[in-house]
């Protein structure tokens, strides 16, 4: 190559994950306080559902945890919480609502995520 050429790379995230939706007539119903979106803030992915939750004024119907900034090879951890464990759910890493849903999840677990609150399930 060239001095000074400039080849553009593009990321395309891999979007082949739990496709469900909130809705009135699913399987997962429009419930405030139901579901407890859980996100990042070292995710660029995760950080705007922060943005979009807060401009729709959901903020009082689903809340939030936060990982800590970064993840091991397992899965994203509450390591910034007390007892390195989300308050609300009670887990120490996402791959517990993950594995809570489906025990043999076989794809990487990411944040965003939205987890059910009354059965732990994402």
């Amino acid at each position: 190559m060239a001095q000074g050429t400039y080849v553009e790379k593009s990321f395309e995230r891999d979007t082949n994950y739990i496709t469900d939706r909130i809705a009135a007539d699913g399987e997962w119903p429009v419930e405030a306080g139901r579901y407890r979106l859980i996100a990042a803030r070292a995710c660029p992915w995760a950080n705007r559902t922060i943005i979009v939750r807060r401009l729709l004024g959901l903020e009082d119907a689903i809340s939030l945890g936060l990982a800590g900034p970064t993840h091991d090879s397992d899965s994203w951890t509450f390591d910034l919480d007390p007892g390195e464990v989300d308050p609300v759910l009670q887990i120490p890493r996402l791959k517990d609502a993950y594995l809570e849903r489906f025990p043999d999840y076989p794809r990487g677990i990411t944040v965003p995520a939205i987890v059910d609150v009354p059965t732990g399930r994402s």
